[in-house]
């Protein structure tokens, strides 16, 4: 009879002499490693554990550091998408998640990583041989399943693949993701994130994703002139489902060039709107588009933490009225709270003849000065919804600050431009 052996067999599952389950590699990964493998010596694997189980992360790190592998970091809660970006700076050869605690969690953090961190090898660890994790884990992209007593040549055989690995693959970029937020209802978020949406395709060429987070009525499709097959409702509804592949068959092509996520034009209060499910849409979303812009909502709930922490740039809309600025004030503290993000002031609807609060005061009274100032055109703005043609496409005062905005959003240099005594942008 033949002694079982530590290695890869045809179905992926490797054995340990006892015959318990101690390693297998996904199906699709079973090429033999190359030569090139070989010619990694003297170099110590960097690695990143994540666990909330103390004892197993304990294990772990004693398993690597017995390989003379370099532990960076050691997380012992699963990161959530709005946290992500933290762990992705890490540059480590290879994440060590741990399923057993929460296989979904896990499971959902597997596939991120997977996706936005190509470079690195993901491998999972599972105190038991649990066939169905073991296959959820391949479908979810990682590349190492680890699980019981790992023998040492298969944790070194591992350790050497993902420091070749790492060497071989180039770094994915993250699209740059700005939200837009208002102080209030009806201060125009809408009209602006839509028309700046397609002054960013118009100013970069690049692809550029607009989505609606406006899950229970939403007016992007309205001001575009769309009728959705599919909205943003059938996303968070779905969020098990949620990968480039999915996303592609949702959005809808608009004529100016962007990708479009719309709200759903039929009230549902039942679209579930969660931290961990908004998190994952707009991970996925910025995997995919150079650029994304949203228009936040006002409905967000439990969804805007995840939101605001993911955003490179938020800009908060206000009008120059004392309800407007109190709540734009109440805002910015919320938002410095929840992270470090980049805010900027949006001036919406200014008219400098019936201006009662300078730039001064709305500084001193926020704590933070306008960075932008977009005049009123109210008789544009309607015609543009009502013909569901986008107000960017006219010349306007209106259309030329939010070129402006574009231009800034995407690291052109911006040239002062002033009309009839007001800038176009604070500073």
């Amino acid at each position: 009879m033949e002694k079982p052996v530590d290695k890869v067999t045809e179905t992926g599952v490797g054995t340990s002499r006892n015959g318990k389950l101690q390693f297998a590699r996904a199906p699709g990964n079973m090429a033999k490693p190359s030569p090139d493998y070989e010619e990694v010596p003297g170099v110590n694997p960097s690695v990143v554990l994540i666990s909330p189980d103390a004892g197993c992360l304990r294990t772990l790190r004693r398993t690597m550091e017995a390989q003379r592998a370099t532990v960076l970091r050691e997380f012992n809660t699963y990161p959530t998408y709005a946290h992500l970006d933290g762990v992705l700076e890490l540059d480590c050869d290879t994440f060590v998640v741990e399923i057993d605690s929460d296989i979904d969690i896990a499971m959902d953090l597997v596939e991120a990583l997977c996706a936005r961190k190509p470079s690195a090898s993901i491998m999972v660890y599972s105190t038991g041989g649990d066939g169905d994790r073991m296959v959820r884990s391949m479908r979810a992209g990682a590349r190492e399943f680890l699980t019981g007593s790992i023998p040492n040549t298969v944790i070194q055989e591992a350790l050497v693949r993902a420091v070749a690995r790492h060497a071989q693959q180039a770094k994915k970029v993250t699209g740059n993701t700005v939200v837009f937020f208002g102080a209030k209802g009806g201060c125009g978020v809408t009209t602006l994130a839509t028309n700046f949406a397609i002054a960013l395709r118009m100013e970069t060429a690049a692809e550029v994703a607009l989505l609606d987070l406006n899950p229970h009525l939403g007016d992007v499709a309205v001001l575009l002139g769309l009728t959705p097959r599919f909205t943003v409702a059938e996303a968070l509804q779905n969020a098990k489902r949620l990968d480039r592949d999915f996303i592609s068959t949702l959005v809808t092509e608009h004529r100016s060039g962007i990708s479009v996520l719309a709200a759903p034009d039929v009230y549902s209060p039942s679209v579930p709107i969660e931290n961990r499910t908004v998190g994952k849409l707009v991970d996925v979303i910025r995997n995919r588009y150079p650029y994304v812009v949203i228009d936040a909502g006002r409905n967000l709930g439990d969804g805007a933490e995840a939101l605001l922490q993911m955003a490179n740039t938020i800009y908060l809309v206000t009008q120059l009225d004392i309800p407007s600025l109190r709540n734009a004030q109440r805002l910015i503290s919320y938002i410095q709270r929840v992270g470090d993000q980049r805010i900027e002031l949006v001036v919406n609807r200014f008219d400098a003849r019936k201006m009662e609060f300078d730039d001064e005061q709305v500084t001193k009274a926020l704590g933070l000065a306008p960075r932008w100032k977009i005049p009123n055109d109210f008789a544009a703005a309607r015609r543009s919804s009502n013909a569901g043609s986008p107000l960017i496409q006219e010349k306007s005062p209106v259309a030329a600050g939010l070129r402006a905005m574009a231009r800034a959003a995407s690291g052109k240099p911006l040239a002062t431009e002033k009309r009839r005594g007001f800038s176009l942008f604070g500073s």
